[in-house]
């Protein structure tokens, strides 16, 4: 198996394409990305450098250093519509 059909079988295995796909349904623009180890979670690019990471347990922000704060942390995970839905306010308080 090839590295591309690698990171699209991870992705959604991690249930992250399902999480991207609601995210673009709600107007954020987010991708697929890898944080290593075929480790995916959706990326928001946000102003100054920052940006969210976000899975089915939770979403943070980070900038091109270090973590900056978490928007949600859940011990189970979630249904793609409670991260996004985290995501959306945070941009909406943020623009």
């Amino acid at each position: 198996m090839n590295y591309e059909t690698r990171v699209i079988l991870a992705s959604k295995e991690q249930g992250i394409t399902d999480l991207v796909s609601v995210m673009l349904d709600k107007g954020i623009t987010a991708e697929i990305a890898q944080t290593g180890g075929f480790t995916m979670c959706a990326y928001v690019e946000l102003k100054g450098g920052f940006y969210i990471y976000a899975s089915p347990y939770g979403a943070s922000v980070y900038d091109s250093e270090s973590f900056e704060k978490d928007l949600a942390v859940f011990d189970e995970p979630q249904a793609p519509e409670i991260i996004a839905g985290v995501v959306w306010l945070y941009l909406q308080d943020h623009k």
